[in-house]
C-alpha cells in the first residue's frame, strides 16, 4: 500500500484534502453560523466552562508550560513578518509580483475579517483575562490567532509545496496551527467556542485565499 511505503507523503496529502476540500468549506460555514447563534446557550457555556477548568487544572506539560511561546506563532505582528519574508522569497524565486499580492491578501483578509466579526459579535473575553491584554481589543469571538493562522500557514504550504516539494508543508502547517490552538486553550484568553469559531472561519479564509489565487490567475 502507498500509505505504508510513503507514510509522510500520505499524511501530508490527507492534511491538504481535509483543509482544502469543498466539503470542509461548507461544513465550516454551516458550523460557524450554528455556533454564532448558539454559543450563549447553556450547553455551549457548560462546554466552555469545562474546557477552561481542564486547562487550569491539568498537569503541566510541554505545551502548557510553553503556551505563551507557541502563542507568538498566532500573533499578528509575527504573521506580518512571516508574510513579508515569504513574499521576498517567492518574488526572488519566481519573479512574480502577483505572488506577493496574494500572500498579502491572505494576511490582510484573514485579520481584517476577524476584526469585522469581533465588532459584530462583541463578545468580551473571560473574566480571568490577564492584565496585559488591552481592554479596547477585548472582543474574543472568533479567535484571531487561530482564524488567521490557518489560512496563512496552510496557504503558504500550498505555495511552498510547489517550490520545495521535498518537505511535508501541510503537516508542518497543521503542526504549527495545532500549537497555536492549544496555546489559546491553555492560556484561557478565549472561551472554547471562540477557538471552534476561529477554526471554522480559518478554514473559510483559507478557501477564499485559494480561490483568490486560482480564479484571478495568479499561478
Amino acid at each position: 500500500m502507498y500509505f505504508i511505503s510513503h507514510p509522510i507523503a500520505s499524511l501530508n496529502h490527507l492534511a491538504a484534502r481535509l483543509l482544502t476540500d469543498q466539503f470542509s468549506f461548507l461544513i465550516a460555514i454551516v458550523f460557524f453560523v450554528f455556533l454564532s447563534l448558539n454559543y450563549k446557550n447553556r450547553f455551549w457555556q457548560s462546554i466552555d466552562e469545562s474546557v477552561s477548568n481542564w486547562a487550569i487544572n491539568t498537569k503541566n506539560s510541554f505545551i502548557k508550560n510553553r503556551a505563551e511561546d507557541f502563542a507568538i506563532f498566532g500573533n499578528a505582528m509575527f504573521h506580518i513578518l512571516y508574510s513579508i519574508i515569504l513574499s521576498v522569497i517567492f518574488f526572488t524565486a519566481r519573479h512574480k509580483f502577483s505572488l506577493v499580492i496574494v500572500i498579502l491578501f491572505t494576511l490582510i483578509f484573514s485579520w481584517g475579517f476577524n476584526r469585522f466579526l469581533k465588532i459584530i459579535y462583541k463578545r468580551t473575553r473571560p473574566g480571568h483575562l490577564d492584565a496585559g491584554i488591552r481592554r479596547r481589543m477585548s472582543f474574543c469571538f472568533p479567535s484571531g490567532h487561530i482564524m488567521a493562522s490557518i489560512p496563512i500557514y496552510f496557504f503558504s504550504g500550498v505555495l511552498l509545496q510547489g517550490l520545495i516539494p521535498i518537505l511535508p508543508w501541510y503537516i508542518i502547517a497543521l503542526t504549527i496551527t495545532f500549537f497555536v490552538i492549544m496555546s489559546r486553550i491553555y492560556l484561557n484568553h478565549h472561551y472554547f467556542t471562540d477557538v471552534l469559531g476561529g477554526i471554522a472561519m480559518g478554514v473559510f479564509c483559507l478557501h477564499v485565499s485559494i480561490w483568490f489565487y486560482f480564479v484571478t490567475g495568479m499561478m
